[in-house]
């Protein structure tokens, strides 16, 4: 188990991380929980598991760079085997750093960067533009691993409280990656006959929160 350790910095002037927040080689680890809860028709389903990413293969990709192919397992605990979830890619193309999850890139990063900075997430996909922005860069602690300079980055906070709510948050350290995933999508209640508009009864959503436990180079 690594900590990571740096200076901490609250100045707003743009700052070279260059690749130090979104590490890519191969044997490359994290192992985060997660805690995930599921409506359906109105019903919560809970889930508490964790959740293993690894970079397990590069190629050179059409444009130039390289792609990182990263495998996705889950276990319900750490006395269980891993279970292949599905799988990921990660490539930089020169000033930003793309995820795909799934088949759809997302830009997480871009960079050089600096608290305020924002960029369309969507760039490379066709969702329409949805601006990113990093809001912080401090120390936070996540399952007793403390991270300074760690960037926060609010991808959207609609704060609709009446139609669906649509919150959802991403924190990197250096030469770690994701530290901190936090997503929360519930759509209400807006049945005119039943009175439940503005009572944010949730019909379906998730509430999805992820932290790194460990990480490292098998």
């Amino acid at each position: 188990m690594i900590i990571a350790s740096c200076d901490s910095s609250s100045d707003e002037s743009p700052v070279d991380i260059g690749k130090d927040y979104f590490p890519m080689k191969k044997g490359f680890y994290q192992i985060y929980d997660v805690n995930e809860i599921i409506y359906t028709l109105g019903e919560p389903d809970t889930f508490v598991y964790q959740l293993k990413t690894i970079v397990i293969d590069s190629f050179l990709n059409t444009e130039s760079t390289y792609t990182y192919v990263i495998h996705r397992s889950v276990r319900d605990n750490s006395s269980k085997p891993w279970t292949y979830k599905d799988t990921w890619s990660s490539r930089i193309i020169n000033d930003r750093a793309l995820q795909a999850e799934g088949n759809i890139d997302f830009v997480k990063l871009v960079f050089p960067f600096r608290v305020g900075m924002k960029w369309n997430g969507n760039a490379f996909n066709t969702l329409g533009t949805e601006n990113y922005e990093l809001e912080s860069i401090d120390q936070k602690t996540f399952n007793d691993l403390t991270f300074s300079d760690c960037i926060t980055i609010k991808q959207q906070d609609n704060k609709d409280f009446v139609v669906n709510l649509d919150k959802r948050y991403e924190s990197y350290a250096k030469n770690v990656g994701l530290v901190q995933r936090e997503k929360t999508l519930l759509f209400y209640c807006t049945d005119t006959n039943s009175g439940c508009i503005g009572k944010q009864i949730v019909n379906e959503g998730v509430i999805y929160k992820q932290t790194i436990l460990m990480y490292g180079v098998e």
